[in-house]
């Protein structure tokens, strides 16, 4: 999902799916950081939003170890939120 959303943003403008890279990173960088910060969704999942970008990302803290399960735009069906196509 990253590489699409990365694609597609560099058709509408070059450099903003950088821009985009660039916010996820800083994203896994905090949840590094604090793994525990942000909040549950359900079953164990945390979901943590991208700066700037209609995006979160879902994960899960398995025995210290930061499981990233998808990166979900916004906008989709929440039902759909835990599949990673």
């Amino acid at each position: 999902m990253a590489k699409d959303a990365y694609d597609w943003y560099e058709i509408q403008l070059e450099g903003l799916g950088e821009s985009f890279l660039d916010e996820l990173e800083a994203g896994y960088r905090k949840v590094l950081a604090n793994p525990t910060f942000y909040s549950f969704i359900e079953n164990g999942y945390r979901r943590l939003p991208i700066n700037r970008f209609p995006y979160v990302v879902i994960y899960e803290i398995i025995d210290k170890t930061i499981v990233v399960f998808a990166i979900f735009h916004t906008s989709r069906n929440p039902e759909n939120r835990l599949i990673d196509d």
